[in-house]
Order: structure tokens, then sequence, then C-alpha cells
């Protein structure tokens, strides 16, 4: 195990790091701040949350973790002057060394806030997505990353997630020279894995072990593209009728499309119960056609579920060997991949599972993400 490095050994007191959020829903970037932070982060250093939005889902855990959480409760949009007042008075009240924004609202909020507060804090961003399909970014959010462009410069230190979203965002202008990729990590002891962990998730599911399921887990939002996915499913199923697919996720029911049948699949909704489901999973689908570090990927590798993934992100690099990667919205594509995984049978799967939890342990440990932070961390620090 790589224990993250003490940062605090050459100050009086820990480093003070506030991260400034857009909000603290169920969400990818959201899920990562809250591991980095229970993680191992908190201790080395002092860390408190402002969430742009409300306590979501998320600020309601980091608050039980004992984590300071404030919420300004911005609306959808910019912030109005009075979000700007709250922050400013969040800030104040404890003036951080480093502000560390999260996703684009969230970094433009943090270089707001290193300007409302005496110092000032180093400044550092945090880039959650790539540039994968431009058809897929809205008009007001490529406004922002234009003028996020311009401002970069100014930034001490810009975290990306997946080289690929660094390398699409330097080719916009972001500047370049005191960047750095860090991964998403995984607590390897929270995403279990074994005969017993399946026949657990199984029984949850009410699903017998015959039954070959794939998986799904995520929101139903366009950038997702689970409709590709369940065209696939619906041409797999007619070779392979002992296949269901479970989804799990918000608003991914409205997804289906009128001219594909639902039948195999099955809605569950949003669940806390993730860890304990996904090791009954045969496959985990990613169909989406923008991402940065698809977190889904890590999670399912780590319980030891090989994975079929579009080519988005760092999603190749992510799966290596161990799974099967094609083309985005290219449901032919997908079919093909999913008939190959399933034709394998089941020990060549389970091996290719086991091969994809070494592979995360190996890259994408917690600890060692957490020391990749701790020391980005103790050298802004030292720069400010």
């Amino acid at each position: 195990m790589t224990i993250a490095p003490d940062i605090s050994r050459h100050r009086q007191r820990p480093l003070a790091i506030t991260h400034v959020i857009t909000g603290l829903t169920v969400g990818g970037a959201e899920r990562a701040l809250h591991s980095l932070l229970t993680g191992g982060l908190e201790g080395q250093t002092v860390n408190r949350v402002i969430s742009l939005m409300d306590m979501g889902h998320y600020g309601l855990r980091l608050r039980e973790a004992g984590i300071e959480v404030i919420g300004l409760d911005m609306k959808l949009g910019f912030p109005t002057p009075a979000v700007i007042v709250r922050l400013r008075r969040a800030l104040r009240a404890a003036p951080p060394d480093i502000i560390q924004g999260w996703m684009y609202h969230g970094n433009l909020a943090a270089s707001l806030g290193a300007r409302l507060v005496p110092g000032p804090p180093a400044l550092a961003w945090n880039i959650r997505t790539s540039m994968d399909d431009p058809t897929m970014i809205r008009r007001s959010t490529r406004g922002i990353v234009s003028l996020s462009a311009r401002l970069s410069s100014k930034v001490k230190s810009i975290v990306y997630n997946s080289a690929r979203s660094q390398g699409q965002h330097r080719a916009l202008g972001f500047a370049g020279s005191r960047d750095v990729v860090i991964p998403n990590g995984f607590d390897m002891n929270l995403w279990q894995h074994g005969a017993a962990a399946r026949a657990a998730g199984r029984a949850e599911l009410g699903i017998d072990e015959l039954t070959v399921v794939i998986g799904y887990v995520g929101r139903g939002a366009l950038v997702k593209d689970v409709p590709t996915l369940f065209r696939a499913f619906a041409a797999v199923r007619t070779d392979h009728p002992e296949a269901v697919l479970v989804c799990i996720g918000r608003d991914i029911e409205a997804q289906l499309p009128a001219d594909v049948p639902a039948e195999g699949i099955h809605f569950l909704g949003q669940r806390s119960d993730v860890a304990q489901l996904i090791p009954a999973f045969d496959l985990l689908c990613l169909s989406s056609r923008v991402e940065g570090f698809p977190n889904v990927l890590g999670e399912a590798m780590a319980c030891a579920v090989p994975c079929v993934t579009t080519n988005v992100g760092d999603a190749e690099n992510i799966v290596g060997d161990t799974g099967w990667v094609v083309p985005p919205a290219d449901h032919r594509s997908y079919a093909k991949a999913l008939k190959a995984a399933l034709s394998e049978g089941s020990a060549a799967r389970a091996r290719r599972g086991q091969a994809a939890r070494h592979r995360i342990e190996a890259s994408y440990a917690l600890p060692t993400i957490v020391a990749r932070y701790a020391e980005m961390y103790r050298q802004l620090g030292e720069l400010n």
C-alpha cells in the first residue's frame, strides 16, 4: 500500500484547502471528491467543501465524515450577486491556503473566490471531462470553456483526470505549463469480488446463477447514449435469450427508443448499494459519447467484472486488454462486442475479470491517488 507523504511536516499547521464544486448530487466528479477526502487526504490537510448549489447526496455523506460542507443554494445558471456574497462570506470565514475548483463552473467560481479573500490563496482547477464529441457540449458550456482557456494561465495547477482530456484542452488553449493528470482512485476494500459477493448480489436482484447479467450504471443523460446500448442489447438477445440488461441510475427508462423492445431490461432506478450489486454482473457496459475517466469502469473492474466500453476519455487505457472497446454511437459494433464477450463463456470472462481487478489495484488504488494529490498540494503550499 502506498502511503501519502505528510505534506504538513514543514509547516506549523496543516494546509487548509477549500474545494469549490458545482453541486454534490450523484455523479462522477462528486464521487471522486468524496473518495479523495474520505480516503486519506483529510487529516493531512484541513478540507472544506463549498457547493455552489445544495448539499445533495455527497454533501451529507461528507458531513457525516466530519468534513465541513457549505451549500450556496445557487439555481441552475450563473451565480447571482447574492450567491457571490455568500461565496465571499464563506471563504473569508476560514481563509484557505489553496482553493481547488471542480468542473468548469466550480473552477470559475474558485477563480473568483481567490480574488475575494486576502492572501491570495493558491488556485487550482480540476477538469473532469473530455471533448470527445463537441456536439454534446451546450453552447453556454462552450462559452465557459473558451473563457476558462483565457484565464488558465493564472492558475497554479490544473488537474485532469484523463490524459485525453489534457491533450484536448491544451489544443483549445489551456495553459500546459502547470497541468497534471491524476486519475480517479478506488477503494479496493469497498468494491467486492468473488463467489460470495456475486451470490449476494444476485440474491438481492432476484436473479439465478444461470442468467447472464449485463449491467449498466449511470444517468440517462444524452452524453451517456444509453439508446446505443439498448439497440445493441436487442440485437444480442436474439442469439442469447438467457441474457438480461440491468440498469441502475436515474432517468434511464426514458431513454428507451420506441422501436426497441423492453423485454429482458430491468430498470432499478438510483440505488445506494451499487458496490453490492455490481459483483452480480457478468459484464459492465459503458456507452457514452463523452467521458473523462469513467468511474464506473474502475468500479466494475475492481469487482472483477470485465467491461464493454466505447472509446471515450481514457476508457481504452483503463480497460486495456481485459475488456472490449468500440467506437461511440455505433450500436452494430457494440452488439458485435457484446456477442464476442458472451461467446467467450463464463470461465474466460472470469479470467478477464481477475485481470481487470489486478489492473485497478496496480494503477488506480485509492491510496496511490491520494498520495499524488497530497504531493501536488504540498508543492502548491510551497509556491504560495
